[in-house]
């Protein structure tokens, strides 16, 4: 009997991943600050000098935590990653730009061409030092099958505004020998891009071609992407920016991330209900095995 017993505790323990993972929704919700400077780089697999950096910039990443978010934008010439979201942003600085790689900070190019840390440092020093003031930006992601609904439930955009989502992929490995430039993962891609004004209105949208998108009018601020069957969402990553348009090229006043694909949201934890039941059962599991001792 105590084996017995023993056994069902075991598989009590073993089974408790499986039973915080039946939650039909998650959701997520942003881990930046108001202080956060976006980064555009534009990049290319046909770029030798972006794959020659690439290790640099993920440590600058990496080193520098919530004070920077960076999308990688490719062109629609590079056939393994591009998108017309690149064109678009490049259109939004007012320059006809081809550079690989070209960096954005905040709206504002700092670099074009090869680009070292301490540069990438300066750069990211300076942005900061100009924006003005923080605006705080809070946001919430839900996730219901392959459906993304990402919010900003508290933002209030001015008409002079647009709040732009990006969905962007974590990690996208090539085959051995399929990217030109010889780099086998490109970080922070670019999938989709969706900016709305504060009427809800969509200003630009850009997405796959088995992707659907919408623009909830029950919730203020908030816009709706459906992946195609064979794509996870919490393999991507989702930033939000808040743009001025105030005068001249944009401007970004605030951005965030909320970030999918590790595991670090609601779909990898326990629920309250779950942990309560199994202690529970734990306990008296523990209990009748040593009172039959």
């Amino acid at each position: 009997m105590r084996r017995f017993l023993m056994a069902v505790l075991i598989a009590t323990l073993v089974g408790l991943p499986s039973l915080a993972s039946t939650e039909p929704d998650s959701r997520f919700h942003s881990n930046g600050s108001g202080a956060t400077v976006l980064i555009e780089e534009h990049t290319a697999t046909y770029c030798q000098t972006c794959a020659q950096i690439d290790p640099m910039v993920l440590d600058f990443l990496r080193d520098n935590g919530n004070r920077a978010i960076r999308v990688a934008l490719h062109p629609p010439a590079d056939e393994l990653l591009g998108t017309e979201i690149s064109t678009h942003r490049l259109s939004l600085s007012k320059d006809n730009l081809s550079v690989t790689p070209t960096f954005i900070m905040d709206g504002n190019i700092v670099s074009q061409g090869y680009v070292d840390r301490t540069d990438l440092q300066l750069n990211l020093r300076s942005a900061e030092l100009d924006k003005r003031g923080i605006l705080s930006l809070e946001a919430e992601v839900l996730i219901s099958g392959n459906a993304i609904q990402v919010s900003s439930p508290s933002l209030s955009l001015d008409q002079n505004q647009t709040l732009t989502v990006f969905l962007v992929e974590r990690v996208v490995v090539h085959d051995y020998g399929t990217s030109p430039n010889g780099l086998d993962q490109n970080h922070d891609v670019a999938r989709a891009m969706i900016s709305i004004d504060h009427e809800n209105d969509v200003k630009a949208q850009f997405i796959p071609d088995k992707w659907n998108s919408s623009v909830p009018q029950s919730a203020n601020h908030s816009v709706r992407f459906l992946l195609s069957d064979d794509e996870s969402p919490l393999s991507f990553d989702v930033v939000l920016a808040v743009e001025s348009w105030e005068e001249g090229p944009n401007k970004i006043l605030s951005s965030t991330i909320v970030r999918l694909s590790e595991e670090t949201g609601d779909e990898s934890r326990i629920s309250p209900l779950v942990l309560v039941l199994a202690i529970g059962m734990m306990s008296t599991m523990a209990f009748t095995i040593q009172s039959r001792k």
